[in-house]
């Protein structure tokens, strides 16, 4: 059986070279999906009636870049605004990310490795949701195969992702809009690598 790999440089090297090519595509997305979700901030205190709209907010621009990043590598180059048609998957892709997150913060309060154990198990969840139409329960089962024995080398890979994200915004705060889409780029790369590999029996 072929072995999975994570290959960090390489996704992280295919990113970078796709928002050259495409810079102000991808730009301008990561522009849209900040500004979105950025409405709910900016108001002083925190509210929980800004914080739960913001989730919501969240959850919209996630099943939109998702959806346009995924097509983007498959040879499809949606418009810009199709970022904001993508609610399809939207209840699933929150209910996804509501059960992970109370999964992975009962993680948290155990001790910190079951938590980043959790997260990385559910981390191709969402993007197997909107990609092949699931259920949150299959999704979950299938990231959970995916991920089976190679969960160093993703927390690897996400060490990387968020090194990026941080290089960017310290380069004047703008270099963040660059940055997002190279890690976009990067993660569908590897989702679809790893969805291509051999599903392992007893997946844990």
């Amino acid at each position: 059986m072929e072995t999975k790999k994570v290959e960090t440089g390489q996704a992280i090297s295919y990113g970078w070279t796709e928002v050259k090519k495409n810079f102000w595509y991808f730009v301008g997305l990561a522009v849209i999906v900040c500004l979105i979700e950025s409405i709910t901030s900016g108001y002083g205190r925190s509210h929980y009636t800004l914080d739960i709209l913001g989730i919501f907010l969240s959850t919209w621009m996630a099943c939109g870049y998702t959806r346009l990043v995924l097509d983007y590598q498959a040879g499809n180059k949606r418009p810009l605004a199709d970022v904001f048609t993508q609610v399809k998957p939207y209840w699933r892709v929150f209910g996804a990310n509501l059960i992970i997150g109370i999964i992975v913060a009962i993680g948290f309060i155990l001790l910190i490795v079951p938590g980043i154990y959790l997260a990385l198990r559910f981390l191709f969840t969402i993007p197997l949701i909107i990609d092949k139409n699931l259920g949150i329960e299959e999704a979950m089962k299938q990231s959970t195969a995916m991920t089976k024995g190679i969960k160093m080398p993703l927390f690897g890979f996400g060490l990387t992702a968020l090194g990026v994200i941080i290089l960017g915004a310290i380069v004047f705060g703008v270099g963040v809009f660059v940055a997002l889409p190279v890690v976009w780029l990067a993660y569908i790369s590897l989702y679809k690598r790893l969805s291509a590999s051999p599903v392992p029996a007893n997946p844990q």
